[in-house]
């Protein structure tokens, strides 16, 4: 008997009359080998530039093109550095060499230019992977590995030790010996040692070995699966970040990547004939459409000395769907060797409040004492921000880690509180405003860094010109 309020469904094991459908819509499929414009390779400062002609019937898949490289590190003269010279890449490498990647599409700049991609590119990989990816995809592609919460800003490379303890001593038939009365404690890693991670990625880079680094660009249009049609040439500026950002050295210690060579995989598909007239015929009434996850990352300084900080209009006119918040040290988002950029530290914050329009999405903000270890509300944001908070998944940070190096704030803005899904939201436009207080004065200078989604939409028409509405 059936509930009165069910309806009659059947089963797919029993639908025994029926094969998968065929996808006839492509008729070739390849990847293609790039390579930089100019030879600018041998520079450590000056940019590389690729362009992909959009010659033919070919259309390109830029979700499934990817950037190479073959990298070495070295001492600032060209030497290698050895198995114990303390001078090693900070994580996401392949990503933090660039300050910024320049998108155009048919000569129309498409990219923010904040100078902020690696940290795009770092909260993107933390917050979108659970750690099986990262401990192994990601570790091969982009020599991720994950730094020691509590020794982030740890560089050196000294092996461990055991602690020294005392034992009694016993005579045995005129012999002296030592009375051991407990086994020995593990060793230890020496102060300023401590991170395990930048450990491993030291391991892959002494002694001038010489590696492959691969992955997708964290570009927004790189982030659909859109094809891009022919007639749009695209072109690719990687500005160089300083090696001060992108390696972590131990005074004297100096350090540097040289790019030896670096191509893009790029996977162009050719449409049928059928596909290819109807696709043209309708670009004579409407244009091809690229929804975007738009993210722009900006930052503010909060000067030493400071208690409160409250800053007004970071973000005018459209406002994001969702935001990510962090606090890095000053010196570490400009370059410092003994420092760590991807290092967002607590602080002792003990308020953050995010509002737009005066109108905050919890009527009381984010209050954690760090001291006393009662932050879990903060904690639970990443896992509610990102549409998580109940679900079978986990961002790749313990409740432990997040107090020490991994202090990160996640807040959906969306009426809908599904900001992580793809599809449009409803636009506010006005203000946005971020207030923090902090529970001691600082006694140096940090960056807020925030992370920021949009909706936004990129058109292409039938002459190939190319808009955006942002």
């Amino acid at each position: 008997m059936m509930h009165r309020e069910s309806c009659v469904c059947g089963m797919d094991n029993l639908e025994l009359f029926q094969v998968p459908p065929t996808n006839i819509t492509l008729e070739d499929n390849k990847w293609i080998e790039y390579y930089p414009v100019s030879s600018t390779l041998a520079s450590d400062t000056a940019p590389i530039e690729f362009e992909i002609k959009g010659q033919g019937d070919e259309y390109v898949d830029l979700s499934q093109t990817y950037v190479q490289m073959l990298v070495k590190f070295t001492q600032d003269d060209g030497n290698a550095l050895g198995a114990n010279k303390a001078s090693t890449p900070v994580n996401n490498i392949l990503h933090s060499l660039f300050s910024e990647i320049d998108l155009s599409l048919n000569g129309k700049i498409i990219t923010p230019g904040t100078n902020t991609y690696p940290y795009k590119a770092y909260l993107e990989k933390l917050l979108s992977y659970e750690h099986n990816t990262l401990n192994t995809q990601m570790k091969a592609c982009t020599l991720w590995e994950k730094d020691t919460s509590g020794y982030m800003d740890d560089v050196g490379l000294d092996a461990a030790v055991f602690t020294p303890e005392k034992f009694d001593v016993v005579e045995e038939n005129s012999k002296k010996l030592a009375k051991i009365t407990k086994p020995l404690d593990d060793p230890v890693l020496p102060v300023g040692s401590g991170n395990e991670g930048l450990r491993k990625r030291h391991q892959w880079i002494g002694g001038g070995n010489t590696i492959v680094l691969l992955d997708r660009l964290h570009l927004d249009l790189f982030q659909q699966e859109k094809f891009i049609p022919n007639g749009v040439d695209i072109r690719l500026r990687f500005n160089r970040t300083k090696s001060n950002f992108y390696m972590m050295t131990k005074t004297p210690m100096t350090g540097k990547v040289q790019i030896l060579s670096m191509l893009m995989w790029v996977r162009k598909v050719r449409p049928t004939a059928t596909v290819l007239n109807t696709i043209n015929q309708r670009l004579n009434t409407e244009t091809a459409k690229y929804p975007l996850r738009r993210v722009e990352v900006k930052t503010f300084t909060i000067a030493s000395g400071t208690q409160s900080k409250i800053e007004d209009h970071l973000f005018q006119g459209q406002m994001p769907k969702r935001i990510v918040v962090g606090l890095v040290a000053n010196e570490a988002f400009n370059g410092n060797l003994a420092a760590n950029p991807f290092h967002f530290q607590n602080i002792d914050v003990k308020k953050l409040e995010v509002s737009i329009n005066g109108e905050s999405v919890m009527s009381r903000p984010c209050e954690p004492d760090f001291a006393n270890n009662m932050y879990l509300r903060s904690y639970l944001s990443l896992y509610q921000g990102l549409g998580k908070l109940g679900y079978d998944w986990a961002p790749d940070i313990t409740l432990g880690e997040y107090k020490n190096g991994y202090t990160l704030w996640c807040i959906d803005f969306a009426k809908d509180q599904e900001a992580q899904l793809d599809r449009f939201h409803l636009i506010q436009t006005d203000n946005l405003r971020i207030e923090i207080q902090f529970a001691n004065a600082l006694r140096r200078t940090f960056n807020c860094v925030v992370y920021a989604e949009f909706d936004n939409l990129l058109e292409i028409n039938k002459q190939r010109e190319v808009s955006i509405d942002y």
